[in-house]
């Protein structure tokens, strides 16, 4: 079995306990310990099911598939869909996430509005909603806007030269059509 599924087995039986606990102590404790206690489980019941579901959502690494790019199974980009490809070297970036997302100091994966910036600060372009598949190990990043939408793509590797590398073949594949 998969590690998650022994999170999510482990959560189950945090919350039998939970029931079990405060079935068998409602009338030999007072509210407010019984409160306490019901609180300490259920954050620890809560951890567990966060880190599991963490566990769901690996980072995401775009590849060339028939035609197109793909970030995940359901997610790709035609290249006949593409309007423009660009690619930021050595760029700061101002990230302001939107809806659901995951996040640390290594990776980001989610919605977000993305301001790119100059090395003085300045703005160089800003993409409003986009899909975003950030490692911060680099700071070079490729842009992906679609023709007829407002959906763009902004993602990089973990290091300059893949992430470099995967522009030029992606450049090459979308001028060559």
């Amino acid at each position: 079995m998969k590690p998650v599924i022994y999170n999510l087995i482990l959560g189950i039986i945090l919350a039998s306990i939970i029931v079990i606990f405060d079935f068998l102590e409602r009338n030999r404790m007072d509210k407010k310990k019984r409160l306490i206690i019901k609180c300490i489980l259920a954050g620890i019941f809560g951890i567990v099911i966060i880190f599991s579901t963490m566990r769901l959502n690996p980072p995401v690494h775009a590849t060339i598939q028939k035609g197109s790019i793909e970030f995940k199974s359901n997610e790709r980009v035609k290249f006949s869909d593409i309007e423009s490809i660009t690619y930021f070297k050595d760029t700061k970036i101002e990230l302001v996430a939107n809806g659901f997302r995951w996040g640390n100091n290594k990776y980001y994966s989610g919605d977000a509005n993305i301001r790119f910036l100059n090395a003085d600060g300045t703005e160089k372009e800003y993409v409003y909603k986009c899909k975003a598949y950030l490692n911060g190990r680099s700071n070079d990043y490729i842009l992906i806007k679609q023709k007829n939408s407002t959906q763009a793509y902004v993602f990089n590797f973990e290091n300059t030269s893949d992430t470099e590398q995967f522009y030029n073949q992606i450049s090459k594949l979308y001028n060559d059509q």
